[in-house]
């Protein structure tokens, strides 16, 4: 019986079908949308990177997000971690046509994983909104109001 991984390492991953895997894009995307960002280890230059582009996404906001927007930030940032893999991955390739004279699959996979993050972030709004200045200002002001006592008739004795 043929050797399903001939001419290949011992320790190279493998499909079900025998066959080595070629991008792990599957098990990529399967992954983020069992595990979240959330679930990463914190401590991962992943991990740093999400949470960054996270507090970057939500300040541009204008920082108090609904838990709808939220649950759309987390979808957006499944699909930059996948959309910065795959552009790290297609970078590293010295070609993008292949033998046939087509384009490569991943870089069609890519253009729709990209599409999906645009519309998310479309979704969230492409305007920079800034924080109610004005209800900040009315804070500050009611903090620094000093309740004024009755005036008191100084007597001199």
């Amino acid at each position: 019986m043929p050797d399903g991984n001939a001419g290949m390492p011992p320790d190279a991953p493998q499909s079900r079908t025998g066959r080595p895997r070629v991008h792990g894009l599957k098990t990529l995307r399967r992954a983020m949308t069992t595990l979240t960002t959330k679930r990463l280890d914190g401590r991962s230059a992943v991990a740093v990177a999400v949470r960054a582009w996270k507090a970057d996404v939500r300040r541009d906001l204008g920082g108090d997000l609904t838990r709808a927007q939220e649950t759309i930030l987390e979808a957006a940032a499944q699909s930059w971690v996948i959309l910065s893999s795959l552009d790290d991955f297609i970078a590293r390739q010295p070609s993008l046509v292949t033998k046939k004279r087509r384009l490569a699959d991943v870089v069609m996979q890519r253009m729709q994983i990209a599409e999906g993050l645009a519309r998310n972030l479309e979704r969230l709004g492409l305007d920079r909104r800034s924080k109610d200045v004005g209800d900040l200002a009315a804070q500050l002001a009611a903090l620094h109001r000093t309740p004024t006592a009755p005036a008191t008739p100084a007597t001199q004795t």
